[in-house]
């Protein structure tokens, strides 16, 4: 009688052990792993911090500007890399504008100043876009403004300029006026869209010399 009670306690231990291996392996007690949340707002701001964006040119590019006053300089531009021929200086700052654009002539005085005091490593590079090239009204703006630094003529490679480099900051191709961009050895170190102040460029400029 005894053993039958033993064996009838063994095929039960036998039976509920089975039960507690079952439950322990439903998915409900299977850890999951936790869905990545991706946050796009996030994820847009720090691509603009970077260059601009992960993108390259299809291909290589060699531009020709000339100045106002016949000065020919070269740009060559092969993988994010942007060297301007004929510039001595480290800092180059490209200003994109129109002379009909009221803030794009507001920031011409602040980037004289600008270029007169760091003239040894900044080289202020104006580029006309969206502007009638024949127009007196256009040198007539030019004269009067009293502008120190070079400012480009080439219609061409203005334009195209422009084209190459708004991908490249995520901006849309017919992007808000004026915009500058600024490199450090050929290199993208930073941007501007719309007016800025004179204090925030300069800011900017004496770090990039802190860093070269």
């Amino acid at each position: 009688m005894k053993n039958k009670f033993y064996l009838f306690l063994i095929i039960l231990l036998i039976i509920f052990t089975s039960c507690d291996d079952k439950i322990a392996t439903t998915d409900e007690n299977i850890p999951q792993k936790k869905s990545m949340v991706i946050d796009k707002n996030n994820i847009k701001k720090n691509t603009k911090e970077k260059l601009i964006t992960t993108k390259h040119p299809k291909k290589n590019y060699r531009l020709y500007f000339k100045s106002l006053d016949n000065k020919l300089t070269t740009l060559e531009i092969k993988d994010d890399i942007y060297n301007f021929s004929n510039i001595i200086q480290p800092i180059v700052l490209v200003n994109f504008f129109s002379t009909w654009c009221p803030p794009c002539r507001g920031q011409i005085p602040h980037l004289n100043n600008l270029q007169k005091k760091y003239e040894k490593n900044l080289f202020v590079m104006g580029i006309l876009v969206h502007d009638d090239f024949k127009s007196k009204k256009m040198a007539n703006c030019i004269s009067f403004k009293k502008i120190d630094y070079y400012i480009s003529r080439s219609k061409r490679s203005n334009h195209l300029f422009a084209k190459i480099l708004a991908p490249q900051l995520a901006l849309r191709a017919n992007f808000e006026l004026p915009l500058m961009v600024m490199f450090v050895y050929g290199e993208y170190y930073t941007h501007y869209e719309g007016t800025v102040p004179e204090e925030m460029i300069e800011s900017d400029i004496k770090q990039a010399l802190k860093e070269i």
